[in-house]
C-alpha cells in the first residue's frame, strides 16, 4: 500500500508566509498617518475644552467680565500640559490673556504640519496670524 503524504509542501508554506508579510507591511504604511492625526485631534480637543473652561471659569468669577487670573487656573494648566503632550513640541501649545484681562487666546502647532486656535471671541480653527495669539495686547486667533 502506498502511503499518502498529507501536508503542505515548502514552497507552499512560503508562498503562504510571504503574503502574510506584504499584507502586514501595507497595514502598518497605512496606519502611519493615523497616529499623527490622533495626536492633531487631541489638540484640538484640548483647546476647546480651554475654551469652555475659560468661559466657566469667567461666569463664576467675582468679576464676570475677566478672565484675571486665568492661566493660573488647575483645570487651564492640565489642559495645556495634555496639549503640549501631544502637539509638535512641548511649548506648543500657549495660553495668552489680553493685557486687560478681556480676552485670551490659546494656539498649538500641529505634529506634522498646521496649527489650530481658540479664542474668547468663540472661534476655533487654523490661526490667520499665530503672532496675534501670542500679544498680549491683542489675545486673538485673526
Amino acid at each position: 500500500m502506498a502511503s499518502k503524504n498529507k501536508g503542505f509542501t515548502l514552497i507552499e508554506l512560503l508562498v503562504v508566509i510571504a503574503i502574510i508579510g506584504i499584507l502586514a507591511g501595507l497595514v502598518v504604511v497605512s496606519m502611519s498617518g493615523a497616529e499623527s492625526s490622533a495626536h492633531n485631534a487631541r489638540v484640538q480637543s484640548d483647546l476647546d475644552q480651554i475654551r469652555s473652561t475659560a468661559e466657566v471659569y469667567r461666569l463664576t468669577s467675582t468679576n464676570t467680565s475677566s478672565y484675571a487670573n486665568l492661566t493660573n487656573n488647575n483645570d487651564i494648566k492640565n489642559l495645556l500640559n495634555d496639549c503640549n503632550n501631544h502637539a509638535s513640541t512641548s511649548n506648543s501649545c500657549v495660553l495668552t490673556v489680553k493685557s486687560d484681562n478681556t480676552a485670551w487666546c490659546a494656539k498649538a502647532e500641529f505634529k506634522g504640519s498646521g496649527n489650530w486656535c481658540a479664542d474668547s471671541s468663540g472661534y476655533a480653527g487654523n490661526a490667520v496670524n499665530m503672532s496675534n495669539c501670542t500679544n498680549n495686547s491683542i489675545a486673538a486667533c485673526r
